[in-house]
């Protein structure tokens, strides 16, 4: 509540399963006005649940819909965006779409995993909710230095809040890590082989990315490789009518989570970035005559899966979860995407997912309960599945991420069973050697956990030694726009550093000199703000010229907005007023913005080092 009321944004990284859903509702409680939740679809009817449960009104709104560019029409005062890792990447649609419909409001984001691949994970999420130099009096100019710190920063603590896992209650896992068999390693070794001898691209950073894509498909099943083979033949068929292959299409052939391995702006032609061989046609064709054979290995999968726990296999492969329910037969539950059922017969997602919640006890859509759920990552982000006491792990994610989001729908408070075993079958070693699927999850999952550690609240274990004077001071913005603890060095001459203050516009009459103190600020973000300055700065003089107090009024608001530090949204707002005309410039209606102001600093206590009497007094 501290962080969102003195910095209008708050990032949530609770532990999976640590209740980071009642902790919002709780934020929402104490709200005046309407509260908006942007939730991924299939969580949707979850959090109407939690919401009733909570006695909190709120407007529910999804990821899915914001991707399709489109907004909730009400005003909400706060704006809660559940599994916020989903917005990490800025040129997405959806976050084009929510990242400047917040700006000037409150926003809390939620999310267990803030970095997924890479630390600017964790720097475009901050980016979302708080301006460049939010950190400044922390020694951090801009958020984007944190990517090149030594070790995490504590400012951090400041926007992101995590309480010590130690604090919360665990769950004791039992891992089990499943080795190939020797079916399986002659497999692998078949699959590794049959990639190898396609040709696939002249580009190296093409040849790559399919490679991996079919190397994944390999290290699922016999059945989702077959159904990669047959969608890269239906690619090479496009690219031989279409006259090559087009970036668009390799993306939607490689998928999301693999389609960033590859830097598309550095590749020069973006229409046609490497001819398909269409040789390759032949040769895939040859391998698709072989017939899948996946019995047993599931069989072997299954056979460790015993007693009447019940269980949940995930798969990132639709084709994997296709052919283990059919080959454990009628009563296995499934869901993939937005479908789900039991053996052949479809039902509603909520009913099937009730089977494996926190009502697992009352659940009666039919005679007997299922206990095997075999589920596509659809399934593995923020959904109640408490009462299953046993995970399979059937191929490993793209990241460790998503391995953690899988646990965590088991991992967590009021797990029903004492403890819950994870099943890890790991990837054959002809795999492994080249993709290095389990290497690649355990170095993300490393980096992930040594800057979450570092997040941890914790008020004495872990703070530095202080060395040398030091002078603790209060600073206050002279607009209240917050208060800050900092600490300055005291080095004998000047005392403390001066904090270099900035003007507003004083309209006009001043409005000329409060431009050019904003080009100065801006100076330091992007050239879109700085052109948009300039803008103002011509237009103000017109109107000053006119005598237009009015359209001073909307200048002034105007280059407060311009000269403020950037969020994404902001960044976004700007680029937009930059394309337009001044016709558009002048009508453009823009979130108000705390305006740039003195900041004063007040000695609050001193910190001295042992040192001679005469000294101290001095």
């Amino acid at each position: 509540m501290a962080t969102l009321h003195g910095w209008r944004g708050a990032l949530l990284v609770e532990a999976v399963g640590s209740g980071k859903t009642w902790l919002a509702l709780a934020v929402a409680v104490c709200e005046r006005g309407p509260v908006l939740a942007v939730v991924p679809a299939i969580l949707r009817a979850q959090w109407a649940d939690a919401a009733a449960r909570a006695g909190v009104r709120l407007h529910l709104w999804t990821h899915e819909r914001a991707s399709r560019g489109s907004l909730p029409s009400i005003r909400p005062s706060l704006v809660i965006i559940d599994e916020a890792h989903r917005f990490r990447d800025p040129a997405t649609r959806r976050a084009h779409t929510i990242a400047p419909w917040i700006v000037g409001r409150r926003t809390l984001l939620l999310t267990a995993t803030p970095i997924v691949n890479r630390l600017a994970d964790l720097i475009t999420l901050l980016r979302l909710i708080v301006p460049e130099d939010a950190l400044a009096l922390d020694g951090i100019p801009r958020l984007g230095d944190v990517e090149f710190a030594a070790s995490p920063p504590r400012a951090l603590r400041r926007i992101a809040i995590r309480s010590p896992v130690r604090a919360c209650p665990t769950i004791d896992r039992r891992i089990t890590l499943l080795q190939p068999t020797t079916v399986e390693l002659h497999r692998s070794e078949r699959a590794v082989a049959a990639i190898h001898h396609l040709a696939l691209s002249t580009c190296a950073p093409i040849r790559r990315l399919l490679t991996s894509v079919l190397l994944d498909a390999a290290a699922s099943s016999d059945a989702a490789f077959h159904r990669t083979l047959q969608r890269y033949r239906g690619l090479l068929l496009q690219a031989r009518d279409a006259g090559g292959a087009s970036r668009a299409m390799l993306r939607r052939f490689a998928g999301e989570s693999l389609e960033q391995m590859v830097f598309w702006s550095l590749l020069p032609n973006p229409d046609n970035p490497g001819d398909l061989p269409l040789a390759d046609i032949p040769r895939v064709e040859a391998l698709l005559l072989a017939i899948p054979n996946d019995a047993l290995w599931i069989g072997e999968l299954i056979s460790h899966c015993t007693g009447r726990r019940p269980t949940i296999c995930f798969t990132r492969h639709r084709a994997t979860a296709r052919v283990i329910r059919m080959t454990l037969g009628e009563g296995t539950a499934w869901i993939t995407g937005t479908e789900a059922g039991i053996g052949p017969h479809r039902m509603p997602r909520e009913m099937l997912l009730s089977a494996f919640g926190p009502n697992r006890g009352a659940w009666q859509a039919r005679k007997q309960v299922p206990e095997i759920l075999i589920a596509t990552d659809v399934a593995a982000e923020g959904l109640d599945l408490k009462a299953a006491g046993r995970i399979v792990h059937v191929d490993l994610p793209w990241t460790a991420t998503r391995l953690e989001q899988r646990e965590g729908r088991l991992l967590r408070l009021g797990q029903h069973h004492a403890d819950v075993e994870v099943l890890v079958r790991l990837p054959g070693p002809a795999i492994e050697a080249a993709l290095a699927p389990q290497a690649r999850v355990q170095r993300k999952r490393g980096l992930a956990d040594r800057w979450l550690q570092a997040l941890e609240v914790d008020d004495v274990a872990g703070m530095p030694v202080l060395a040398g004077p030091l002078v603790t001071a209060s600073a206050t913005a002279a607009n209240n726009v917050g208060e800050f603890t900092i600490l300055l060095e005291r080095d004998g001459r000047t005392g403390v550093s001066a904090i270099e203050q900035s003007v507003t516009g004083d309209l006009g009459c001043a409005i000329a000199g409060a431009a050019r103190t904003a080009i100065s600020r801006c100076s330091t973000h992007d050239g879109g703000s700085r052109i948009l300055v300039n803008r103002i700065h011509r237009l103000a003089r017109l109107a000053a010229s006119r005598r237009d107090g009015p359209g001073l009024h909307h200048l002034d608001r105007l280059l407060r907005f311009a000269a403020a530090s950037p969020t994404i949204g902001m960044r976004l707002i700007v680029a937009r007023l930059v394309d337009g005309g001044d016709r558009e410039l002048l009508r453009a209606d823009v979130p108000d913005v705390a305006a740039p102001g003195a900041i004063s600093a007040t000695c609050i206590a001193a910190i001295l080092p042992a040192m001679a009497s005469a000294e101290i007094q001095s």
